[in-house]
């Protein structure tokens, strides 16, 4: 009996509910849309009627519904800006290294980075041996070593830096060098005792292949190909001892890792190539093998790492002072009129410029040594060597 009762209640209820819906319906189909409200001197409208709020209660839906639908394309100005993943990845990749770098992790002394946790060295026995002889037969200086920075293909840039080096006798066969990234190839290539102009010219060879065919995920098999081509077959002796190589090892947290002997001329191309490993960018995986061990580029750690010169001048391919940086030698700060902006910079380090830009940076490097040599002449700066022996 109470259960009947229940559900004739229920069924009531019901029916109550649909002939409220029923008349809510046929009063707003009928209803026509609201007027205009009156200016602001008249006083206010009376409360809201039914129909009133059912023309709401549509509109509320339209715009709902509007909002569920996709939105149109972007012009197609806005979408040939969206960068890749790639970039994006190596753009990321460079504001980290700027992190790193504004932390002062770049301009400590020599002796102390070497003593630091962070920075590791090969431990070979042939290594080790090497590094024994070294030790025993030591060619002492007082003029400097030239360090230049990770700067990904603002390599024109190093290029001019180094011709005007070598062109005033700062740079020998004998002055220590050291890089990461760009920098590290640009060592190899001035000991393997080609021109500037040659290194140039194949860079834009490079270049021209990258534009044409893309820049991400193959440059790093590109790179290889030019410098084995470029590069003489006993790159190695001319390496061993003089030039020091800056690569990221990764473990449970990235450390920098300081090469600066090699087997043959494959050993050294592969060293430069996983210092200049942008994960995602230089080739389509996140790290690379180097030596057995996993590696990336070295511009994370060591941005401008120390030379074995008890002296050391540091060269950096983006303005010194947007990073932050202290105690950099040569760089666009040097002569900032008339350069082109760091985004600009940015822009270039991961997609090639074309030729004339090329052509452009390696006169601004020129240009920016050339300031540098004013407040620091070679008479001053480059000293005589003195060999010892235990």
């Amino acid at each position: 009996m109470l259960r009947a009762s229940a559900r004739g209640l229920c069924v009531g209820r019901r029916r109550d509910l649909m002939a409220s819906l029923l008349a809510f319906s046929s009063s707003s189909s009928s209803a026509h849309p609201p007027k205009p409200s009156p200016p602001s001197t008249s006083p206010p409208p009376p409360p809201a009627s039914a129909s009133a709020r059912a023309s709401r209660f549509r509109l509320l839906l339209a715009r709902a519904a509007a909002r569920r639908d996709p939105e149109p394309a972007p012009p197609p100005q806005v979408a040939s800006e969206k960068k890749s993943i790639a970039v994006r990845t190596g753009e990321l990749f460079l504001g980290l290294s700027a992190l790193f770098v504004r932390a002062g992790r770049e301009t400590a002394p020599v002796e102390e980075v070497e003593r630091r946790e962070g920075v590791l060295w090969e431990q070979r026995p042939e290594d080790v041996e090497a590094e024994r002889q070294r030790q025993r037969r030591e060619v002492v200086t007082a003029s400097p070593g030239f360090s230049f920075s990770a700067a990904g293909l603002l390599f024109p840039y190093h290029l001019g830096v180094a011709q005007y080096l070598l062109d005033k006798g700062y740079i020998t066969e004998r002055t220590p060098l050291a890089g990461s990234s760009a920098g590290a190839i640009i060592c190899a290539v001035i000991a393997s005792g080609n021109t500037m102009q040659e290194a140039l010219q194949v860079t834009k060879i490079l270049a021209e292949d990258c534009r044409s065919k893309g820049t991400a995920f193959r440059l790093g098999a590109v790179l290889k190909d030019v410098l084995e081509k470029f590069l003489p077959d006993d790159l190695h002796i001319r390496c061993n001892g003089r030039i020091r190589v800056a690569i990221t090892q990764l473990s449970w947290r990235p450390r920098g890792l300081l090469v600066d002997q090699f087997d043959s001329k494959e050993d050294v191309i592969n060293a430069v190539i996983t210092s200049s490993f942008i994960p995602g960018y230089l080739a389509p995986r996140p790290a690379t093998l180097f030596r057995n061990r996993l590696c990336i580029d070295g511009g994370l750690t060591l941005f401008m790492p120390p030379t074995s010169a008890s002296q050391t001048v540091r060269i950096c391919a983006f303005p010194a002072g947007r990073l932050g940086l202290q105690g950099i030698g040569i760089s666009p700060d040097c002569n900032p009129e008339n350069r082109a902006t760091p985004r600009q910079l940015f822009n270039w380090a991961l997609e090639p410029a074309e030729d004339e830009v090329l052509d452009k940076l390696y006169e601004h490097g020129y240009q920016d040594a050339a300031v540098w040599a004013e407040q620091n002449p070679p008479e001053s700066t480059v000293k005589n060597e003195q060999l010892v022996t235990d």
